[in-house]
């Protein structure tokens, strides 16, 4: 994916108008006043979303996070480097989640650029990363942890391929 600077502000504004429109409350991180294009220290541009799914009173919270960066490739234009998509449902005491990061690492140790967490009991890491297909954009990153959190049962983690595992 490659985007201009407005292109990913347009992108972000219907980003959160379809969270929202599916009743997901959007908080800017780490309790800032406004949701925001970020800019990191090196020119990068960043998606960074806090969101929370309706819940019940008094029931334990349910955290999805989005995340993207996207670095600059000159004249203007940006293309997506990294991203991070994830559900903690601290109800159903459960992680799920979809990565790109740390690409040169994961293409030399694992032969692939991403990768998913699933923990069936939160902090109980039986495999600590799990192959599967790369996200398209934001709007597929929301909707797996959507969908994930709609199913409102623990993740089958035993379906998916352990990438942890000597070759």
């Amino acid at each position: 994916m490659i985007a201009t600077a407005d292109e990913l502000l347009s992108y972000l504004a219907d980003l959160v108008e379809e969270i929202e429109w599916m009743a997901v409350t959007v908080l800017p991180p780490n309790n800032k006043d406004e949701i925001e294009l970020g800019r990191e220290p090196d020119g990068s541009l960043v998606i960074d979303l806090e969101c929370q799914p309706p819940a019940r009173r008094r029931s334990a919270p349910v955290d999805m996070d989005i995340f993207e960066r996207w670095r600059s490739i000159g004249q203007g234009h940006y293309e997506r480097s990294d991203y991070q998509f994830e559900l903690r449902h601290h109800e159903l005491d459960y992680r799920r989640a979809f990565h790109r990061h740390d690409e040169e690492h994961f293409l030399a140790a694992y032969d692939v650029a991403t990768h998913e967490h699933c923990e069936v009991t939160m902090g109980n890491v039986a495999c600590g990363h799990y192959g599967g297909d790369p996200v398209v954009d934001a709007h597929d990153g929301f909707a797996r942890i959507y969908d994930a959190w709609l199913a409102n049962a623990k993740p089958d983690c035993a379906a998916l391929a352990c990438l942890d595992i000597d070759r």
